[in-house]
This record gives C-alpha cells, structure tokens and sequence, in this order.
C-alpha cells in the first residue's frame, strides 16, 4: 500500500431514527409483547365491532353457536301449577326453555353434573327461597318436559335466575335440550309435569 494512500473505514449501517415504538420497545422489558397484544386486541375490538355492525348478535342461530341463547326476555307465556313439599312433588308448568352447562359447578341443589346428564333448572318462583337453596323441596324431584321435538324425563337439580326464566320456564342441560328442541331455536315453548 502506497505512503500517500488514504485509509477511511467503511460507513457503519445506516440505523434509521428512534420511533415511538422501538422507544417503547427498549424502555420496557417486554415491549415486543405488550405491542403485539395490544395490536391483537386492537384487531378483536374491531372484528367484534364490525359483526355487531353486521347484526350478527341479534341473529339468534349466531348466539346459539356461541352459547348464548339463555341470554333475553322470557318469550312465551308461562304458569305452573300443583305443590311441592318435601316427599310431595306434584307440579307441572309451562314456558320458555334454553340451556345452560350444569358443569360449571354446584348446582344450586348442591350437586355437580355435567352437560351430558339428564338435569334442569326450575325457575326462582316455583323453586322457592331458601337459606340454604338445597333445601327446596324440588330437588330431585323427576319431571317430564315435552317441547317441539318430542319428551323426555330429567330430574331439578338448579334454579333458573328470574333475568332469563319466568314463571314455568326451565334451563336445561344440553342433553335434555337436544331431546325436545333445536339449538338453532334457542328458546323453545316447553310443558312440564311430574313424573
């Protein structure tokens, strides 16, 4: 190499300027992560508000799918009838049936079912108030339901909260609910009598 040459380093990679995001990325330890969790719900907000915008919610086949059809006003008439004293269960009713999964943990009877057992919940006004709501007389009581489909028997294991079941209405497990209606339905007109 000739005395006379002129030695210069080779210009480092060109680093654009710092942005809001890589800041935030290096000031926080987890920033790569709360950026994309929060981009991600940026992302549901919008898809949820663009499905409410379609009328998704108000289809009822849509809010069956996802589980949501006990959800509203009860919508057919209801009456019940008949007593229930402990060792005496003569009552019988009817109105609105929806389901509802028994397995989310004790009933209000005190027992724990699954989505596949043979089990309803009676409305709060025939059920009864209780200090201790395992008391009622209906628990356990055996009931046939009929509704647009066909009958079957179960037994009251749950009290249905008056929001979604009024008078002579039943929440079924999805077991009971596949015997005597459509989930598209969601809310089906029911009888009901004792066993």
């Amino acid at each position: 190499m000739p005395d006379d040459a002129v030695v210069t380093e080779r210009d480092p990679l060109i680093i654009p300027p710092p942005t809001v995001w890589t800041r935030f990325n290096e000031k926080y330890r987890f920033g790569k992560l709360i950026l994309v969790a929060a981009g991600c719900l940026g992302i549901i907000i919008v898809m949820l508000s663009v499905l409410g915008g379609l009328g998704v919610y108000k289809n009822t086949r849509y809010r069956n799918q996802v589980g949501i059809s006990s959800i509203g006003k009860t919508r057919y008439k209801g009456d019940s009838w008949g007593t229930a004293k402990p060792g005496e269960f003569t009552m019988g009713g009817q109105g609105d049936a929806t389901y509802y999964d028994p397995g989310v943990g004790y009933t209000s009877c005190g027992k724990l079912f699954t989505a596949s057992d043979m089990v309803v919940a009676l409305d709060g006004y025939d059920y009864g108030s209780y200090a201790d709501p395992n008391q009622s007389p209906v628990c356990g009581a055996c009931i046939i339901i009929t509704g647009p489909l066909g009958s079957t028997k179960a037994t009251i294991q749950d009290m249905c909260p008056s929001t979604s079941c009024g008078r002579g209405s039943l929440d079924l497990s999805p077991a009971v609910f596949a015997k005597v209606g459509d989930f598209f339905d969601g809310r089906i007109p029911v009888n009901w009598t004792h066993c």
